[in-house]
């Protein structure tokens, strides 16, 4: 996440491969803030926790939509030789790495926070993989923000600025 200030005020994002997922101007009531990383700690909690979910439910979870089931061939394969895996789930690696386990990636600094994982298969990311897809695979997008999840981190934010005496609704 990472606001970003203009001379007209800041623009409050969330990006996951470069889509936006969210986008909020909050006029200049980030600005006055030095210090996010509190806000920014009960995201990411929040986003791990939700990521979880995801996977539990292959996708379908927060308002997000389920994954795209697997080819009838790879359903099988996946079948004889990993039985019991979920959709997006074979070593568990992506899994541990969207959810704060193993290759997750955690930055949180005042006014900018990373949230993540990576997963290197050859030269290749997993995750980013999995979100764009291949002419052999769908995407899935491993990571989204759902309706709820978005709601939740808009209030978590009101109720930091809130806090601070710098946002009143």
């Amino acid at each position: 996440m990472l606001p970003a200030t203009t001379e007209a005020g800041v623009q409050f994002s969330i990006s996951i491969m470069g889509e936006m997922q969210l986008q909020r101007a909050l006029a200049g009531r980030i600005r006055a803030t030095s210090d996010l990383s509190p806000v920014f700690r009960k995201i990411a909690d929040d986003i791990e926790e939700t990521q979880e979910k995801r996977f539990d439910r292959e996708g379908s979870h927060d308002g997000s939509t389920a994954w795209k089931p697997l080819s009838p061939a790879y359903a099988e394969w996946k079948a004889q030789h990993y039985p019991g895996t979920k959709t997006l789930v074979r070593s568990g690696k992506l899994r541990d790495a969207l959810t704060g386990g193993p290759g997750s990636v955690r930055e949180i600094a005042p006014l900018r926070m990373v949230v993540g994982g990576t997963v290197q298969v050859g030269a290749y990311d997993l995750g980013s993989l999995h979100f764009t897809g291949t002419k052999h695979m769908p995407a899935r997008r491993p990571m989204a923000l759902g309706r709820q999840q978005r709601h939740r981190v808009m209030r978590y934010l009101a109720d930091h600025l809130r806090v601070e005496g710098k946002f009143n609704d």
